[in-house]
């Protein structure tokens, strides 16, 4: 009875320690000195263009848990990157380059894009806190803010240069060109393909009914309509507001001259800018209108 007791007992108080745990303790004992020597860095290899059922293909370095140190990751859609991976992520610095010109150069942690930076395709980067590419006052294209603006006449009218030749009754929308009797925009190199997306809903470049009437209104096209002022683009500049006391008169009542340096109004104004010796005046309804104003010297003091 007593024996069957203290058995118990050093049953509860010990860990039961299993065969393959004991084997590897006595491993690591016996090669204590050798396992202190071994580097911990996993090899990494080169190997052959690796194909995924996916569509994709990879080509790099390998480690024993995949895709690992500096390759080249294809996606199906033409999409590449190129970088630094761990672990079968992107991971490190690398870049995504699109087929239709942009770089995406960025910092990843594990898959994760941490920090960014957009390149378009004529070098010029995105800023996404304050965008102000061609955007009033600045409508300059990416050309032009790297070469300068120039002369009357030999303005750049696109950021590519040369300017591509449109064909007769055809918009450029700069991936390609618009006919607007098919309704489709076609291919700058081949007027008889139509542009196509891959792995989409929409299969062909269609373009909605908003899109299609914005294209009209401001692609180019041939022939090509002569280039005038864009007033709706201009900035309206005005001189300082003149602050004037307001009254019950008619805007028909005439002016009456003051002995004071400061012109005498006995309209009601909604507002005045001075020109010189001329005020621009806008009354409650109606148009602005130019009237002539003398002024009188100040007596001297």
């Amino acid at each position: 009875m007593s024996i069957l007791k203290s058995r118990d007992n050093s049953d509860v108080g010990a860990k039961r320690i299993s065969q393959w745990e004991g084997l590897m303790r006595k491993f690591s004992e016996s090669h204590k000195e050798q396992c202190k020597s071994v580097s911990l860095d996993i090899p990494r290899i080169q190997r052959s263009v690796k194909q995924f059922p996916t569509g994709s293909q990879y080509e790099g370095t390998w480690d024993v848990l995949g895709m690992s140190g500096y390759g080249v990751y294809t996606f199906p859609n033409g999409v590449i990157y190129e970088g630094e991976l761990d672990d079968g992520l992107f991971h490190g610095h690398g870049e995504l380059r699109y087929p239709s010109g942009e770089t995406l150069r960025g910092q990843w942690k594990k898959g994760v894009l941490v920090e960014k930076t957009l390149v378009f395709d004529d070098g010029l980067e995105y800023d996404d806190v304050d965008w102000k590419y061609c955007r009033m006052p600045d409508r300059r294209f990416t050309i032009e803010i790297n070469n300068g603006l120039q002369p009357a006449g030999q303005s750049y009218i696109t950021p590519e240069q040369p300017s591509r030749d449109i064909p007769p009754g055809y918009y450029d929308t700069g991936d390609g060109f618009y006919d607007p009797k098919t309704k489709v925009v076609y291919s700058v190199h081949d007027l008889t393909a139509i542009i196509s997306f891959i792995k989409s809903s929409i299969p062909y470049r269609s373009p909605s009914v908003r899109e299609q009437k914005w294209i009209i209104e401001n692609c180019r096209t041939n022939p090509m309509e002569p280039l005038g002022p864009r007033k709706d683009l201009y900035e309206e500049w005005l001189e300082p507001l003149l602050k004037l006391p307001r009254n019950s008169r008619q805007d028909s009542t005439a002016y009456v001259p003051s002995t004071k340096s400061t012109p005498s109004f006995q309209q009601d104004y909604d507002s005045v800018y001075e020109f010189g010796m001329c005020f621009w005046r806008k009354p409650s309804e109606g148009t602005w209108n130019k009237r002539l104003i003398k002024f009188e010297p100040s007596a001297p003091n």
